[in-house]
């Protein structure tokens, strides 16, 4: 098995997603996907996307197993009042925060 296969294997381990699963969800055979994970054959680029976005994982680290230093990941964030037990999400005043946030990772990117 070949890196990228065992991560493959890490991230459908991860999701609790099977190699048949898989396969269907990428209208890919799955002797074609055994053979991928297992280092027989070559996932093609667009194949390994597809497997990234499935699995939720990065191009970055299907392919070197190193995290993505430009990902971005927003996170929900509320308040909780407790007198009427009920949570409020107000992400405007966040809004303008996170987009700075963006662009600075792409200005890092370019550079």
């Amino acid at each position: 098995m070949d890196a990228i296969g065992t991560r493959v294997k890490e991230a459908l381990g991860r999701r609790g997603l099977s190699q048949v699963e898989l396969a269907r969800s990428l209208d890919l055979g799955e002797s074609a996907l055994s053979k991928s994970i297992n280092g027989n054959r070559a996932f093609s680029a667009v194949e390994l996307a597809e497997v990234a976005n499935r699995l939720d994982v990065s191009m970055r680290w299907l392919v070197t197993g190193e995290p993505d230093p430009y990902e971005v990941r927003i996170l929900a964030r509320h308040d909780y009042d407790r007198s009427s037990r009920s949570y409020s999400c107000d992400v405007s005043g966040d809004r303008e925060t996170l987009e700075s946030i963006v662009l600075l990772y792409r200005q890092a990117q370019l550079a």
